[in-house]
This record gives C-alpha cells, sequence and structure tokens, in this order.
C-alpha cells in the first residue's frame, strides 16, 4: 500500500512571519527554550545571540514566575535569518517537542505530522540537525539530578583543561553559565556548542564531535544514551571516515546504516577489528547453538492475491473493500529462499493459503521442528493493526499466530522467528477470525522474536517490481551481517536502513521487533 501526500504539510505555507509572535505566546518557557535549541543549535553565528536571549529570559522566569510572558521574538529572528525554509524547520521542531496544542491552532492534524516527521524516531530527522534532536531526547530522559551531575562535570573538566592549556586565570568563571537551573540543559548544551566543548559537523556526521558526552555517559551507566548519540552518527554518516568507532559502546556494537536501497548495491565485506571479532565469538558461545546441517525450516507464506468466495457464516469477516494484488511480493518470496537456503535452511515456500491453510501450515512446522535447531516463519500479506489476511480475505490476529508457534512446549528452547511484511493501519471496520490458539503458561512464549514490517498503526511499503522496503533489507542485511552480528542486531540495522528510506511522495516507514529471546541467535555461516 501507498501513502497519499499530506496536505496538512503544504498547509504549512500559509503560514506568516507575523504568526510567530502568538505561536510563542502559547508556549511556556521549557519549550521555547527547545525550541530555539533545535532551530538556533547548528547556527553558531547566532546561537550566540540566542544563548544570551535565553540566559536573560531564564533570569526573568525565575524572578517572575513560569506564567510570566516575556516577549522573546525568537521565531521572527529565525525567520528573518532563514528566509527560505523556516517554516519546515519550524514546524517539525514543534513536532519533536509535542507541541500539540500550538500545532493545532496553526491546522495541523497530529497523526501526520507524527507519520512525516517522526518523532519518536530518535536519529531520524527531515530538516532538524539530527544530532540536536538526538541531544534533545538526552535532555528529556535524564532527570534533574542527572542533568546537574552532567553539567557539573563537564563544566569543572572543562575548567580543568582550560587552566592547563592557558593557565590558572583563564579558567575563571567567565566561562560558566550565570544560571543554577539545570531543568534547562539545552541551555548548557548551546552555550558548549557555542565553545566548541561539542560539535554537530555537518547533517552527514562530516566534523561531528560527541566524545566528550559519549564518554560521561559510558563511565556513569548510561549507556543508552552514548548508544543513542554513537547511533545517530553513524545513521547519518555518508563515509566510515565518519562514524564513531564501534569500541566506544560498551556492550554492543551500533548500528551502520547503508546506502539507500533505492539503486541496489553490493554489500561491501565488513572488516572486523579484533575486539569486535573476539566479542562475536564470544556471544556466538554463549547463544543457541545453530548448526549448518540442523539449522531448520524456514516457512514462506506468500499471498499473491485474493478472493472474496467464503462460506456463508464467514462473510461478515470480509474487508469492506476488495483487497487488490500484491504485485512484487513474488521478489520478496524468491529473495527469501535464496538468503535462508544459502545458509542452510530448508526452506518451504507456499503461495496464496486460506487462513486455516496458514494455521495448518504454521502447526506442522512446528510439530517438525522439534529436532532442529530453529523455526522461521515469514508471512507476506495485506493486514491491518494487529492482523494478517489470508487468501480467502479472512484476518487473524497476529497475536493469536504467535500463539501457535509457542504452543509446542517442545520448542519453548528453540529461537522461532516470526517475520511479517504486512500494513497495520487502524481500521475499525475489518475484523479477525477468533481461532482460540492458547498457551498454558508464560514461559512458553520465551524465545520468540516477532520482526514487523512496520510500527502498529501505520502502512508497509511494497515496490510493485522490485519487492518490499522491509524484506530485501531484511535480506540485505543477513547477507552482510549474518556472520559476525546476531539476529537482534541484524534487525537492528534493518531498522536504522528502512527508516532513511524515503518513497517518490516522500512516504517514510519504521519496522518494529518485539523479543523473548534467553540467548543470542545467530545465524549459521554461508558455506
Amino acid at each position: 500500500m501507498t501513502m497519499s501526500t499530506r496536505n496538512g504539510i503544504q498547509h504549512m505555507d500559509t503560514i506568516d512571519v507575523e504568526d510567530l509572535p502568538y505561536i510563542e505566546r502559547d508556549l511556556n518557557f521549557a519549550q521555547k527554550v527547545s525550541l530555539a535549541f533545535l532551530l538556533y543549535g547548528d547556527q553558531h553565528s547566532n546561537a550566540e545571540y540566542v544563548l544570551q536571549k535565553l540566559l536573560t529570559l531564564a533570569r526573568a522566569n525565575s524572578i517572575s514566575g513560569p506564567q510570566h510572558h516575556q516577549n522573546s521574538d525568537l521565531l521572527r529572528q529565525y525567520a528573518h535569518t532563514n528566509q527560505k525554509n523556516w517554516r519546515a524547520h519550524l514546524i517539525e521542531a514543534l513536532t519533536i517537542i509535542n507541541a500539540r496544542r500550538v500545532l493545532r491552532k496553526l491546522g495541523f492534524q497530529w497523526q501526520e505530522l507524527r507519520l512525516h516527521y517522526l518523532p519518536h524516531i530518535h536519529e531520524v530527522t527531515l530538516h532538524v540537525h539530527p544530532l540536536l534532536k538526538a541531544l534533545y531526547i538526552v535532555c528529556e530522559q535524564l532527570t534533574l539530578a542527572q542533568s546537574s551531575r552532567l553539567v557539573l562535570s563537564i563544566s569543572d573538566m572543562q575548567t580543568r583543561i582550560n587552566a592547563q592549556q592557558q593557565g590558572p586565570e583563564s579558567a575563571s568563571a567567565n566561562d560558566r553559565l550565570l544560571i543554577y537551573d539545570f531543568a534547562y540543559l539545552e541551555i548548557f548544551l548551546l552555550h558548549w556548542l557555542t565553545r566548541r566543548i561539542i560539535k554537530l559537523g555537518d547533517i552527514n556526521a562530516e566534523g561531528s564531535d560527541m566524545q566528550i558526552l559519549i564518554e560521561y555517559f559510558k563511565f556513569n551507566n548510561l549507556e543508552s544514551l552514548s548508544s543513542l548519540l554513537i547511533q545517530t552518527i553513524n545513521s547519518n554518516a555518508t563515509s566510515a571516515a565518519n562514524e564513531v568507532p564501534t569500541q566506544t559502546l560498551p556492550s554492543q556494537v551500533p548500528a551502520k546504516c547503508e546506502e539507500d536501497a533505492a539503486t541496489p548495491t553490493s554489500p561491501t565485506p565488513t572488516v572486523m577489528d579484533t575486539a569486535s571479532r573476539h566479542l562475536s565469538v564470544r556471544r556466538r558461545e554463549k547463544g543457541f547453538n545453530i548448526s549448518r546441517k540442523n539449522a531448520g525450516i524456514v516457512l514462506i507464506i506468500n499471498q499473491q492475491s485474493f478472493h472474496t468466495n467464503v462460506a456463508e457464516g464467514l462473510q461478515n469477516l470480509l474487508p469492506t473493500k476488495n483487497l487488490e494484488p500484491r504485485l512484487g511480493t513474488d521478489k520478496d518470496k524468491e529473495r527469501l529462499k535464496k538468503v535462508f537456503s544459502a545458509l542452510g535452511y530448508m526452506v518451504e515456500a507456499h503461495d496464496n493459503l486460506n487462513h486455516l491453510q496458514m494455521l495448518q501450515h504454521i502447526r506442522d512446522a512446528c510439530a517438525r521442528s522439534c529436532h532442529r535447531d530453529s523455526l522461521i516463519v515469514c508471512i507476506l500479506s495485506h493486514g491491518f493493526e494487529g492482523a494478517v489476511y489470508g487468501h480467502d480475505s479472512i484476518a487473524l490476529k497476529i497475536s493469536e499466530i504467535e500463539n501457535v508457534l509457542c504452543s509446542n512446549e517442545n520448542l519453548s528452547e528453540k529461537p522461532k522467528v516470526l517475520i511479517i511484511q504486512a500494513c497495520q493501519q487502524n481500521d475499525m471496520d475489518n475484523k479477525t477470525l477468533t481461532i482460540n490458539a492458547t498457551i498454558k503458561c508464560p514461559k512458553n512464549r520465551k524465545n520468540l522474536l516477532k520482526a514487523m514490517s512496520t510500527v502498529q498503526g501505520f502502512v508497509a511499503l511494497r515496490h510493485t517490481s522490485e519487492g518490499s522496503w522491509f524484506i530485501q533489507s531484511l535480506c540485505d542485511a543477513i547477507e552482510q551481517y549474518a556472520e559476525s552480528e546476531h539476529m537482534l542486531d541484524i534487525l537492528t540495522h534493518v531498522i536504522c536502513h528502512v527508516s532513511k528510506k524515503r518513497g517518490n511522495k516522500n512516504q517514510v516507514m519504521m519496522p518494529q521487533i518485539e523479543s523473548t529471546l534467553s540467548q543470542y541467535f545467530y545465524l549459521p555461516n554461508v558455506n
């Protein structure tokens, strides 16, 4: 399915410069700080001016209280210095800070903006510098106590460095901010940017330097934040020279994004350094024992076309509109067969199965997997939120398919992977068939990995001749990384790659993974 152009996004051209003071009036001080940081953070020539303005506003805010509305004129100033594209930057920044009331007053629909700008995907931006978005997320995730420790630590460190380089007199209070409200961490980050303590670099991470923050987070048990900064830099880098070394991550290798797969290129061999190689070997030793000789079954259910010729008792479950043929799905099927066959899996592909045949083939694959090392089920179909369609246009709940996969107790200690390429948009009119597939104990859900082509509530994109974004990216990642990385890391690469792609109407997509794997799951090596 493809997405239509959003008229609401085009509506931004009607915003006038004279509207901006009214927008600011509807923002609280914390929102103004965040907005100024996202808009001005990569403008070194204006950042110092904005920093001083924010400091003045902060002092006025502390004296007069949060209800004090001082006209800062930050937005109108931004529009004058960025006359070509200030509207797009502003709307994306307002979306990132979740200023829904302001956006609603401007005539925008939140769901359209969320789909267009993906504020919930930390490493992805359209106009705002990606590292500014990542740093804003850092500000949102840190507690007040954590923020204060960060500011004091970086400030003390910089004071010592200045004293060593330029003498004790240079380490005066002149380079410290005369503000002690650590709730507005963006002000301190803006200060560090103007002093080049941290550097954003250009939009492709050329010249970026976040090392001081990465190391601080790493050594203060905030690995998720160091990982966020590293992944943001690496996912926007256009060459390996601009990437942060993977050793910087304390516990895992960050996802390195590929070039856009719109024009497919052959995967480049990954050269692993000694530390990464040893880490991979140790993890593989601790992981599931998946041998090439006994890897297991890969079941592919490929729904190419759909009919509505069903029994009278099922007609109330048919969709309100006939489902269109899924052009390009055979490309996905053949690619999956090729990739998994090369790893030693026994691939079984079936076209156009009705809902009962789908369940029967999954149950049969489970029964035949008791003495194999793993089981992988791929479903390529139409769908809606929480469901996928059979060839007969009857939808099955994905949760009940999971129950079927997990109902065999003999498979509880084996890795089971469910890969679904299907739309998941909201559709209250469509119904699913209840099959009452239950599991006796929650522990039977153990060792299930589910990889969805899209997050709930959105469509999944498929090229009519080249196949789907998700499946093709998954196959690319398996071919490139299976020898060195486990399945969760491979899927992280897929998410990173797919999230950067844009369709011809600027469509975007975000895959999703869920896992109860208890060990690392490495695929067998290719011969």
